[in-house]
Parts: C-alpha cells; sequence; structure tokens
C-alpha cells in the first residue's frame, strides 16, 4: 500500500474476512500506520521476500545510484596504490548505508484487531456486519437534537448516553477519532475497546477502556427524539 493512513484502512475493508500482510509506504500527509518510507518500498519488499544481499554484494538499490555516478566519475590522477585516496562522491548522492528492517533481515509483523460491528434491526434481524480497523461512530448525524442511546457491556446496562455521538475504537483508532474526541492513546499491542463520547452532555461520561472479549451493544429507545 502506497499512500497514507486512509489507504491502509481502505485497504483493509476491502478483506471482511483475515487480511493478509500488509507492507504500508508512506505516501500521504500522516504516518502512524505506514513505517516505511518511499525511498525505502524496493528495500523493504526484497526483505519481506527474503531477498536479502549477501555481505559485498552492491545490487542493492540504495547503492546502485552512487555506484552508477561512481562508474562515470573520472578522477585523476588514477588509483594507484602509492597515491591512496577516496573516490569524490557526486553531488547529491544518497551514500547513506542500507536501512535493516525488523531483527535479523526479518520484518516485523504487528497483529492489529479489527472490530466485528454488527446492524441489527427492531426485529432482531443483522442488516448489516463490518470489521472495522480503526473505529465505530454512532452519531446524531444532521439531527439538531442530541443522541440519545443505551450502552450495554456483556448485557448489563453501562450507561445512559446523551451526546453528539459516541466512538468504539481499537488501539489502532486510539490515534485517530478518539484522540481528537479527547479519548486516550493506547499501544496496538493491548487488547482492548475504547469508548470515547463526542461532546457528552453528561459529567458522568467519559472515555473508558473495555477488554477485547466483551460485548458492546447500543440501542436507540423508544422515547428517543
Amino acid at each position: 500500500a502506497l499512500g497514507g493512513d486512509g489507504l491502509l484502512m481502505y485497504v483493509s475493508m476491502l478483506f471482511q474476512g483475515p487480511v493478509p500482510p500488509l507492507l504500508a509506504f508512506s505516501g500521504g500527509s500522516l504516518g502512524f500506520l505506514t513505517p516505511f518510507a518511499e525511498h525505502e518500498m524496493v528495500d523493504a519488499v526484497k526483505t519481506a521476500l527474503g531477498i536479502v544481499p549477501e555481505p559485498g554484494d552492491e545490487s542493492s538499490s540504495s547503492f546502485s545510484s552512487v555506484n552508477g555516478a561512481q562508474e562515470e566519475l573520472q578522477v585523476f590522477p588514477p588509483n594507484m596504490p602509492s597515491y591512496p585516496y577516496e573516490p569524490l562522491t557526486p553531488y547529491g548522492a544518497d551514500v547513506s548505508p542500507k536501512l535493516t528492517f525488523g531483527m535479523g533481515d526479518f520484518i516485523c509483523m504487528t497483529v492489529r484487531m479489527r472490530l466485528d460491528c454488527r446492524i441489527v434491526n427492531r426485529e432482531g434481524v443483522v442488516r448489516a456486519r463490518y470489521n472495522v480497523l480503526n473505529e465505530v461512530v454512532i452519531d446524531r448525524g444532521s439531527s439538531p437534537y442530541l443522541a440519545a442511546l443505551e450502552c450495554f457491556c456483556d448485557d448489563v446496562h453501562l450507561t445512559s448516553i446523551a451526546a453528539d455521538g459516541v466512538i468504539f475504537a481499537t488501539p489502532t483508532g486510539s490515534t485517530a477519532y478518539s484522540m481528537a474526541a479527547g479519548g486516550s492513546v493506547v499501544h496496538p499491542a493491548v487488547p482492548c475497546i475504547l469508548v470515547t463520547p463526542i461532546c457528552p452532555h453528561v459529567l458522568s461520561f467519559r472515555s473508558m477502556v473495555f477488554p477485547d472479549h466483551v460485548v458492546l451493544r447500543c440501542y436507540v429507545p423508544d422515547d428517543a427524539r
């Protein structure tokens, strides 16, 4: 995936089941989920495929431009054993060493959790189902009134929501909408679900963190506007 965080989330939405490993290269404005830069793309792909150059092999893309430029550069006097010198570096050439990804020429893979979101109607029929990487947002839309929702955790009443909406975020999504709404930033290795209200109208409802095995459920009460 060559782009920003939005492209990575779009690729994740294409796979509603198991997701294959993704290599994300930063080509957008944000870089929370894109650990590799554009100039590292060739080396990262080769390392991921197990194509690791041997010591002394100069076929890596990190050195190809420098070596090609040095071959065209003619230096006088010639390099004689009695007159040692270091070849001049062409202006603008990248002489940085080949980057090492992960450990032992292996790229480390981070497993990210996703939320299983189901939209159920009044009759209990599942109308839609999504696997989301960042967050699930329930908001008031174009209505001028506050969103009135009843929230349950494992069939235990959690709270009555009176706010512009509520965010159910993964650790990956904790740096997105949830953080902008005042939620905590959670490390991706922590298996949890964040519940963050959007502009709550009550002081008792603030951002909360739940373990990843719970079932969170929200429904619209009959007396909601």
